[in-house]
């Protein structure tokens, strides 16, 4: 299929090369970041030069796009939606507003164009295996036409119904995710800060109740080394909590651990902006510099003296 790729950052290049090695023909819209685009055209795609030409032609549009305003912006402000034909695809796979995604959606339906929304948990290393667990909300029967081309991403492939309950899922996991990492810092914190060792902690806690995927897999790459490289985006877990946020009012259930997990996040954006690129496990800086421990290696940060 002709696929048109908008916003392939680092997941969005992993998944879009899946895409190519399977035979589909990629076009590439080039974004703020140039290189995953260039990458992907070195490996095959095309790179689009009139957006509403390639639109018109494509069997799928896939975005990847960070949030609702940069899809509407080029769906409807840009025109994309007017020139696509009746029976294509929209197939979203980023985390944005359930209700946002709904409305979208219903907008996309009036003109004869389906949409499957479909976000992905599993980091960097699982897109580029093609091993993503995939939550896909849409229309039962266009999710059965589409679930090959989702096979190629994803090994744990869920139909969530109809479009926006994707979304719901994927919220409920990054908000886990984001209050489990923090709990993780807090923890090992306290554990180094009264003496023991942190790989140590970490094989006890991983052979025990309080066991976890973060624990297991992300913590030894960042905290446990001291080291923030992006992974996950602070701001983007800041945005995805933020959304979990809106949609805990909507429906009228409380999120005190979510609430408390955002002002976390806030804080440490607030602190130094440059947090808000690094990778989200960065949390665990703002637990050592409260309890004047690194860590990775259980000396100080700074003389009390």
């Amino acid at each position: 299929m002709k696929i048109l790729v908008l916003g392939p950052g680092k997941m969005g290049e992993a998944m879009s090369r899946l895409l190519l090695k399977a035979g589909h023909e990629l076009h590439v819209l080039m974004n703020r970041n140039p290189e995953p685009v260039q990458r992907l055209v070195s490996d095959g795609a095309v790179m689009v030069t009139d957006l509403l030409q390639t639109a018109s032609e494509a069997d799928i549009v896939f975005s990847m796009l960070p949030n609702l305003p940069e899809i509407d912006s080029l769906l409807f402000d840009r025109g994309v939606m007017n020139v696509m034909r009746e029976g294509t695809l929209f197939l979203n796979m980023s985390t944005v507003s359930p209700t946002g995604i709904q409305q979208l959606s219903e907008r996309l339906a009036g003109k004869g164009i389906h949409t499957i929304d479909a976000p992905v948990s599993g980091g960097p290393v699982k897109a580029t295996d093609g091993t993503l667990a995939i939550m896909a909300g849409g229309d039962k029967e266009i999710y059965d036409t589409y679930l090959p081309l989702l096979q190629i991403m994803g090994e744990h492939i869920f139909h969530t119904g109809p479009v926006g309950t994707g979304q719901v899922a994927k919220l409920c996991n990054n908000l886990l995710a984001a209050i489990i990492m923090t709990a993780n810092a807090e923890i090992l914190s306290m554990g180094v800060k009264a003496g023991a060792d942190a790989k140590q902690i970490r094989e006890i806690l991983l052979q025990s109740t309080s066991s976890n995927r973060l624990l297991a897999d992300w913590i030894p790459k960042t905290i446990l080394e001291d080291t923030y490289e992006p992974g996950f985006a602070l701001k983007l877990m800041y945005k995805d909590i933020d959304l979990a946020l809106q949609l805990s009012k909507s429906v009228d259930t409380p999120l005190f651990l979510g609430g408390i997990t955002q002002q976390l996040f806030r804080m440490l954006i607030g602190q130094n902006p440059e947090n808000a690129n690094s990778d989200y496990s960065v949390i665990g800086t703002f637990y050592q510099d409260a309890s004047n421990i690194r860590i990775a290696d259980g000396k100080p940060l700074r003389n009390e003296e």
